[in-house]
């Protein structure tokens, strides 16, 4: 196993950005707007429910029909969370989140959140773990290639 010496405390955002349940979509977007982020973690209390992305946004919420102000954002969230101990090495992080295909983990210590750390937050410390991530998008879009030969097989006619 490969290990950075660097653990998932060295690389996290220690306070998460957070919204409750019960908050609309669009204030949960408006929410992500003004502070820069592309998630939001879900919370009731001290009891972390989910997490909203962009992807949710586009895939739950507007293809769904959601009214964005009116729609508590529980409902488009991502109830099925993984996350990571404050001690894992970075690289075992982003492992894990190839595996899962994810970009985002909250990071919980003794069923408590303590931060969350990201895919940008990982290779902003070590880029050079970049190359263990490519095939994970290479792989996801391969689909998509036999379209390219096709268009320009349409081209060349």
């Amino acid at each position: 196993m490969v290990e950075s010496g660097l653990r998932v405390l060295d690389a996290m955002t220690l306070k998460p950005v957070v919204a409750h349940p019960s908050t609309t979509i669009r204030d949960v977007a408006a929410v992500m707007d003004r502070y820069g982020v592309g998630s939001v973690l879900i919370q009731n209390g001290q009891e972390l429910l989910g997490i909203v992305t962009e992807s949710d946004f586009v895939r739950k919420a507007i293809l769904e029909g959601h009214d964005m102000a009116k729609t508590p954002v529980h409902r488009i969230m991502t109830k099925d969370l993984m996350t990571v101990s404050p001690g894992m090495d970075i690289f075992d992080a982003l492992l894990l989140m190839k595996d899962a295909g994810v970009r985002h983990l909250p990071v919980v210590d003794e069923n408590r959140l303590v931060g969350f750390i990201t895919l940008k937050d990982i290779l902003k410390l070590q880029p050079h773990l970049f190359e263990n991530i490519v095939d994970m998008y290479e792989l996801r879009e391969e689909h998509r290639k036999p379209i390219r030969q096709r268009i320009a097989e349409v081209d060349d006619e």
